[in-house]
């Protein structure tokens, strides 16, 4: 990495000379007229105005239309400029008006009398004493002359502080700059030291630089994937770049380290190849997820990756799966949600389960797969009560819960109405109810017991507010007891009082460990698996726990969950 000082107007004149030129990944010009005044007050003053990094590379990068005209091309290879699109463009547009590219000048005005940077306004712009900036920052620039034709006389007591202020401005086209200027061919060295130097802008991912890659090698390979991106996100099935990108190297034949992707020997037609496919995989893949495991949109997905091997498999299988593999295959997906699969060493584990797709075939390759999936957990062996102690809105199997009530067509306790993910009725929204109420347990019982899994439920928005802090001694008296068995609450009225909050948990835990093991295509629990003697939690005012948990903070009783489903707690789907 070099790093050297250079004037600003030296900088200016290689980007309008085509010698420095903005990569596409970058985002487009966004200052606004008040930032440009604010940006020549603080090089006026001498205030810092931050770096610029420039990236040297040998690369082929594509680079997007710039908001100056470059006059000229570079006849060697340009630097792509990463950091201080803004500030450059922003001097470039003052220093050569002409340079704007949608040819509506900015008219920056200096006040001489006041030292202010001015955008003015019609009638400001007869004021004889706001200079027009652009004019004051040229080349051998006759200051006195300037003044003259304002009206302002030798002998007026201002003229010489005045043609100091005017010289100040000027003095501008010298200000110095730290250029920094990294030398690489590794787009992903590129990505990370970006994102590192560049936190306040737009983060730039190692996916954004391979997008950039490709459309180096593809005209319009941006427009491409960047539309396809638009048709997954208009059907709620939004997926980051790194995950499309990984399955797109693999469907290449390059490995799910996208990286390789921009490998010399993956051409125009390689690339393009290899984006149809990938579209075609997700197309399946998203129909699977949605139809077969009943998961509307990707948000609720633990990963994005897990609609990588769907997507592989349905590619290879032509869309068409034999019978009891759809079942399989959905055991697998729920599988690699429940235990996080892809939460480390995604790459590996991908290129390993693409192998097996291209090798095996029949139930062995979804026990393989399954197997994978369940980590050091044996496949085979059930979940109990206990696993979902100390488990909140945040764990992965509170998702499976909430597709198992999507699935089961829970209906909602007041309406009677099976719960939608997407309703069009505001307060038919899914919200993530506390059985016990947080007002009535939280004083008397550990927030780690009031918070957890066990005690949440999903109803509608009408719903909780219906409830509000009852308890459910109280309020599951209207309720048909059916509704109830949909969301897996203890059907003992007598678990439902205040004092029997712990053996509530603990029963309901017993429920939604069945639950969760049938999803999963494990054995059922054997006997009762909650912790014997399970205490109350001596948290009660006076105990020895409830200082430490009434110490949490208290979270507001509704905050917006992703796209459609409210909660009451901590952060869920």
């Amino acid at each position: 990495m070099g790093l050297a000082n250079d004037t600003f107007i030296s900088q200016v004149e290689d980007l309008l000379n085509g010698r420095v030129v903005i990569p596409s990944i970058q985002r487009d010009f966004v200052w606004m007229r008040p930032d440009v005044r604010d940006l020549f007050d603080s090089l006026y003053r001498g205030y810092p105005v931050g770096a610029l990094l420039l990236w040297k590379t040998s690369l082929a990068v594509p680079f997007k239309t710039a908001a100056v005209v470059q006059a000229a091309k570079s006849a060697h290879q340009p630097l792509y400029l990463l950091d201080g699109q803004q500030r450059l463009t922003s001097l470039a547009w003052v220093y050569r008006p002409e340079s704007k590219a949608d040819g509506r000048l900015i008219d920056l005005r200096f006040d001489v009398r006041t030292e202010e940077f001015v955008n003015p306004s019609a009638v400001q712009r007869k004021d004889p004493l706001l200079f027009p900036v652009s004019t004051l920052l040229q080349e051998n620039t006759q200051f006195y002359q300037l003044l003259l034709k304002a009206g302002v006389p030798f002998d007026d007591s201002h003229f010489d502080t005045w043609t100091q202020r005017l010289q100040k401005v000027n003095s501008i086209r010298h200000h110095q700059i730290a250029v920094i200027t990294y030398e690489s061919d590794d787009y992903e060295e590129v990505a990370e030291v970006f994102a590192r130097l560049n936190k306040g802008g737009r983060r730039l991912s190692k996916g954004d630089l391979v997008y950039s890659a490709i459309a180096a090698r593809w005209s319009d390979g941006l427009d491409t994937m960047d539309a396809f991106h638009q048709e997954l996100q208009d059907s709620n099935f939004a997926l980051n770049r790194e995950a499309v990108l990984r399955l797109m190297s693999l469907l290449a034949g390059t490995g799910a380290h996208h990286i390789k992707l921009i490998g010399a020997d993956v051409d125009e037609a390689a690339l393009k190849e290899a984006w149809h496919a990938t579209e075609r995989a997700l197309r399946f893949a998203v129909d699977f997820l949605r139809g077969e495991c009943s998961i509307p949109r990707s948000e609720i997905l633990s990963s994005p990756n897990v609609a990588i091997v769907p997507a592989l498999l349905l590619h290879h299988r032509d869309g068409k799966l034999h019978p009891g593999e759809a079942q399989l295959l959905r055991r697998w997906v729920y599988t690699a949600m429940g235990f996080s699969h892809y939460s480390l060493q995604v790459e590996g584990k991908l290129d390993a389960e693409a192998r097996l797709i291209r090798a095996r075939g029949g139930e062995g390759l979804f026990t393989e797969l399954i197997r994978r999936a369940s980590g050091t957990r044996s496949v085979d062996s059930p979940l109990h009560a206990r696993d979902l102690e100390q488990k909140y809105s945040t764990h992965p199997f509170f998702r499976l819960l909430y597709i198992a009530a999507l699935r089961g067509r829970a209906r909602d306790w007041a309406t009677n109405i099976a719960i939608s993910d997407q309703p069009m009725h505001s307060g038919a929204k899914i919200e993530f109810h506390h059985v016990f109420p947080r007002a009535r347990v939280q004083s008397a019982y550990a927030k780690e017991e009031w918070n957890s899994l066990a005690n949440l439920a999903f109803v509608t928005g009408q719903t909780n507010k219906m409830i509000s802090s009852k308890l459910p001694a109280e309020y599951t008296v209207g309720i048909a007891p059916e509704r109830l068995a949909e969301q897996w609450i203890p059907d003992d009225p007598d678990l439902r009082s205040l004092d029997r909050f712990p053996d509530f948990l603990a029963a309901r835990r017993r429920l939604l460990a069945d639950v969760l093991n049938r999803m999963l295509g494990l054995p059922a629990q054997a006997g009762q698996s909650a912790r014997p003697g399970h205490r109350r939690a001596a948290c009660r005012r006076g105990g020895d726990r409830g200082g430490h948990h009434r110490a949490h903070s208290r979270r507001t009783e509704r905050a917006r969950a992703p796209h459609g489903t409210r909660r009451r707690g901590p952060r869920g789907l």
